[in-house]
């Protein structure tokens, strides 16, 4: 992704958790870190913000029964363990580099 001066444009990653009922990771720290290592790359947003590209869905565990029907018509990245965050870390590092 790129801005109209040709320079790697920034992300925007509106965020849902679910309600945290049977975390089996540290969801709210996987983000953290997944913020930090794009840095500058991604900024995250409301889940409802309309300049969000796509949505980060984040679940404490495989279950992932969060409601995501009322969730924007956006693309959306599940996350619901730390290699899912790592996964996708990774992704949104290479989009970020084209």
């Amino acid at each position: 992704m790129r801005d109209r001066k040709g320079r790697p444009g920034k992300l925007k990653a509106g965020i849902k958790y679910c309600g945290g009922c049977r975390p089996e990771f540290d969801r709210i720290a996987a983000v953290k870190e997944m913020k930090e290592a794009l840095g500058e790359a991604i900024e995250m947003v409301r889940m409802d913000d309309e300049e969000a590209d796509f949505i980060l869905v984040v679940t404490g565990c495989k279950t992932a029964c969060v409601d995501v029907e009322s969730l924007p018509l956006k693309a959306k990245k599940y996350i619901s363990s730390l290699s899912d965050a790592r996964r996708v870390m990774e992704e949104l590092a290479n989009k970020t580099k084209t």
